[in-house]
């Protein structure tokens, strides 16, 4: 069985090497900076660390081990070769490997993570290298009503699993999880979207008394082949669902499964490296070999213990309240694993998520955006056709397409803080349904657009989009949630005006004047209005979104005139029976239950 699990972003990944067994002294966890060793060799490898505050250490590193070294600022490291001595300076928040050469000799190589010497020099964080202690974060363990086990069998199991998954993290970042309280939820067996579960999980359950609230559904039957296991937003977010799967998984691969998501939690993203507990595609028969050991690669090695820091000496619960040189630099760390494995978004979402010189709007934007390109994946990932009789779900096209990328926008948005939540909501569907720049056209936004996207991170969204429609058309589509944007921002009239004036240009050239476009436009710019407003809730948008309660049918409209045929049938924009068109038009509109409450 091969399973993956979700994150706002999450997809396909692997790791290197880290079971810590080195001797680092007395050297203690929490402090400001950290520089991370791996052994890439065949055998241990010994040297002497020597920070610039505080004291020689020796490191002992087995073959294939990672192990992260917490200091104050810089250090130097010095080993033997082929007999000869070698010595090195590192810098702070940067991660390093042993290798031989071809020639055999053992040699120190800095993983290039694109620093530009904000952080290499040290952050300036509270209290100092002999000071922190290990942080233990307050978990609240759920199970739901599918849960076959007694409270007593499950609760040790569980509680079980959580102290060895922190064992685990304490080791890299020094940072661990404590079961405070436990309880249950109850699912809805009607839904089959992992995210949907998550979404239902995150509103049905608080994580008080605790910090983190970690949910395990016993609800889907296990099937053959890649599905979720798995999910979380996002670093420091409150809530993580797993799935406990059926008899084919086995406790040391659930123990993965959870690494792997507390690893998300403290800022791990997915990695290239096979042997990583970040690798994106987890249940592959690696965890119950004798030789196996959950360990995580040098690169998300050094993001989570970055982290860690922050939580040890500046109490930091979310990712905004990182210093600016954190951000900084796992913003640096995220674009190259985002290099790395280009086709998983997940790197590239918790870069954008780090991005520190950006307005709020364009952070929550880029948010909506991302789950758009999530979901796109998880659609991609399914069959294009099914088996008859079969209940097994198949890719969404067309219509189905776009209510299922409108309801997981709106999803997101509604988690938004509520000053950007329904302007990012609208601009993030302009963004990410549009495949011909519709919006970075617009006086002005050009700027605005590259801001949330890259034009490398729309390449890929456009790989796995699909074709969403609006009543069977993609350029409907386009049209509706551009005007749904403008609608919302620059106001009804100028939104109105606009969309007038480009049909009327439009007739002057060779795709004519449609007022099926026109039906768009304006079933769009009420959309906007709606939402903006707050009378279209995002909430009822996630639950039931449907394209017939916002978009009239439009098949009689005619479209494809040119100027002559335009002014005959028409005559100009003051003409009556111009006027009498769009009112005819505005008159479906009103009748549609998704405007019935709106202006």
């Amino acid at each position: 069985m091969r399973t993956h699990c979700p994150r706002l972003g999450d997809w396909h990944c692997a790791a290197l090497a880290c079971g810590i067994g080195l001797a680092l002294g007395a050297c203690p966890v929490g402090c400001a900076d950290v520089i991370v060793l791996a052994n890439r060799t065949a055998a241990p490898i010994s040297a002497r660390f020597v920070p610039v505050s505080g004291a020689a250490q020796i490191l002992t590193l087995d073959a294939g081990e990672t192990a992260p070294v917490f200091l104050d600022g810089k250090a130097k490291v010095t080993f033997t070769s082929n007999g000869a001595l070698k010595s090195y300076a590192l810098d702070a928040n940067c991660a390093y490997f042993f290798g031989r050469s071809p020639a055999g000799r053992i040699d120190l190589q800095k993983i290039g993570l694109g620093e530009d010497g904000t952080a290499t020099d040290g952050r300036h964080l509270p209290g100092s290298a002999s000071g922190a202690r290990n942080v233990m974060i307050p978990v609240k363990i759920l199970v739901d009503e599918e849960e076959p086990s007694r409270q007593a069998v499950w609760e040790r199991r569980l509680r079980g699993r959580v102290a060895a998954a922190s064992a685990i993290l304490e080791r890299y970042c020094g940072v661990g999880f404590q079961v405070v309280a436990i309880g249950t939820w109850k699912s809805d067996n009607a839904i089959t979207d992992f995210f949907d579960s998550l979404a239902e999980f995150e509103r049905k359950v608080d994580p008080s008394p605790a910090r983190l609230a970690i949910g395990f559904t016993s609800q889907w039957q296990m099937v053959h082949g890649r599905t979720h296991m798995a999910g979380t937003r996002g670093p420091l977010h409150s809530h993580i669902l797993v799935r406990e799967g059926s008899p084919e998984i086995d406790e040391p691969e659930r123990l993965e499964f959870l690494v792997h998501e507390l690893g998300h939690y403290l800022g791990a993203a997915h990695s290239p490296e096979p042997q990583s507990v970040m690798r994106p595609v987890l249940g592959d028969n690696r965890a119950g070999r004798s030789d196996f050991r959950i360990q995580f690669d040098p690169v998300n090695a050094l993001a989570i213990a970055m982290v860690g820091e922050e939580m040890r000496r500046a109490n930091v619960r979310n990712v905004s309240q990182l210093k600016y040189a954190t951000r900084r630099r796992l913003e640096q760390i995220y674009r190259e694993l985002a290099r790395a494995i280009p086709d998983d978004p997940a790197a590239a979402h918790y870069a954008m998520l780090m991005h520190t010189s950006e307005t709020p709007l364009a952070a929550a934007t880029r948010q909506v955006v991302q789950q758009i390109m999530r979901a796109a994946v998880e659609n991609r990932a399914l069959p294009p056709t099914g088996i008859v009789g079969s209940t097994e779900r198949v890719r969404r096209e067309g219509d189905a397409l776009t209510e299922y990328y409108v309801r997981a926008a709106a999803r997101t948005a509604n988690a938004l803080p509520v000053d950007v939540a329904r302007q990012s909501f609208l601009l993030g569907l302009a963004i990410g349904l549009d495949n011909a720049d519709t919006i970075a056209r617009l006086p002005g936004m050009a700027e605005a657009v590259r801001s949330i996207e890259q034009p490398s991170q729309r390449t890929v969204r456009l790989t796995v989009l699909g074709e969403p429609t609006l009543r069977g058309r993609a350029d409907l589509a386009r049209h509706f949630f551009t005007f749904a944007y403008m609608g919302a921002t620059a106001g009804p009239n100028a939104a109105r005006d606009a969309s007038l004036k480009q049909e009327l240009a439009s007739a002057s050239r060779p795709e004519g004047f449609s007022f099926k476009f026109i039906a768009a436009d304006m079933a769009g710019i009420r959309f906007g209005q709606g939402v903006a407003s707050g009378q279209v809730s995002l909430g009822s948008i996630a639950r039931q979104f449907g394209i017939a309660s916002f978009m009239p049918e439009i098949a009689a409209l005619p479209e494809g005139m040119g100027l002559n045929d335009l002014r005959q049938r028409y005559g100009k924009v003051n003409d009556p029976r111009f006027e009498k068109q769009l009112q005819a038009i505005d008159e479906r509109l009103v009748l549609l239950p998704g405007y019935r409450a709106t202006p």
